[in-house]
């Protein structure tokens, strides 16, 4: 009897060891918009690399500046991207950011090479910045918790 009890003990303290520390993990999404001088409204960035700083978990923000990762309350994530100033930011209770990139002074010009692309570059961003306003007053870039 003494050694069933003994053998039962034994059973439960490795079982105990072998519990993982709950941590309660969430979803995280947000925005990414480069905050520049050279536009006249934040514009979205795409495909800029967002990770968690300690971890192997990684995202990429899509066509519109979105991302979503896994995190948990007390992790730091790192936006850094070709030309943008590296931002870090603590994942507090709330569920949605909105992160305000700039770009580096200096590193970030535009330059046309003709008349003709000029026009072309200029007609663009006239339809991305109608379009992204047409998206802000959806309320598709609010960020609600």
């Amino acid at each position: 009897m003494k050694k069933i009890i003994s053998l039962l003990f034994c059973h439960l303290a490795i079982l105990s060891f072998g519990q993982e520390a709950v941590t309660k993990s969430k979803l995280i999404r947000g925005f990414v918009f480069d905050n520049s001088e050279y536009a006249s409204i934040p514009l979205p960035v795409v495909e800029v690399p967002i990770e968690i700083i300690g971890t192997e978990r990684k995202t990429k923000t899509d066509d519109d500046g979105k991302f979503e990762i896994e995190a948990t309350e007390g992790d730091v994530l790192i936006i850094q991207g070709d030309f943008l100033k590296t931002q870090k930011v603590l994942i507090t209770d709330k569920n949605c950011y909105e992160i305000n990139l700039g770009t580096v002074t200096g590193t970030y010009m535009i330059s046309f090479q003709s008349k003709k692309s000029a026009r072309q570059s200029s007609r663009f961003y006239r339809k991305l910045v109608k379009k992204l306003l047409e998206k802000i007053e959806s309320g598709f870039y609010d960020c609600r918790d």
